[in-house]
């Protein structure tokens, strides 16, 4: 359909000037609401959360209005489990394996002295209806630097993540989750990348 290609299209080029969400300008994110329910409305799949073969695979980040900071530390991004390491943020992924119920967070990012890493929440999710998955986080890892660093999760604090899959096709979704907050996603592969449950 070419109105929901345009409206792809139209998605990713605004994400890309609001820098993944990093630089939220309001006009920008007013634009980028306004575009994802239009294409929302045009979901072509009927149960997105039952979807297995759409939603496997290596899925990289387009756009967030959930408070991203490029410039953060680690504890930030593993509710506080990891140390209080600065870093700077350089992509976000989810890597989705319905097979085993995987669903993992991965951000590539730089340490101070510029050296490459990888932080890992290493989750699981579970279909909680024909839109909705509920998703709980048990690790955390960092690579980079030394040693990997793997802390488990302390669950107890830390509820399940429900997420809401409004738009899935086999290249782009979108979830709603808590507190109005909008992640706009593209596949990059139908295979996810597990090398992080082998570190």
């Amino acid at each position: 359909m070419p109105e929901r290609a345009s409206l792809k299209h139209d998605l990713a080029m605004l994400g890309a000037v609001a820098e993944v969400g990093f630089n939220p300008d309001e006009t920008v994110a007013a634009q980028l609401r306004l575009l994802a329910s239009k294409l929302e409305a045009l979901n072509p799949t009927t149960e997105p959360a039952r979807a297995a073969a759409l939603l496997r695979g290596r899925w990289r980040l387009l756009y967030s209005n959930f408070e991203l900071q490029r410039r953060t530390t680690l504890a930030n991004l593993s509710f506080n489990m990891l140390p209080r390491t600065a870093v700077e943020v350089t992509e976000l992924y989810n890597e989705i394996d319905p097979a085993n119920g995987v669903y993992d967070n991965v951000i590539t990012l730089l340490f101070e002295d510029g050296s490459p890493g990888t932080q890992v929440m290493q989750g699981a999710y579970s279909v909680e209806d024909d839109s909705c998955i509920d998703v709980r986080f048990s690790d955390a890892l960092v690579m980079g630097q030394g040693a990997p660093v793997r802390l488990a999760v302390d669950t107890s604090r830390i509820p399940p993540l429900r997420s809401e899959i409004t738009y899935l096709d086999d290249s782009f979704r979108l979830v709603r989750g808590h507190q109005g907050s909008l992640y706009i996603l593209e596949r990059l592969d139908s295979a996810p990348m597990l090398w992080s449950r082998d570190a």
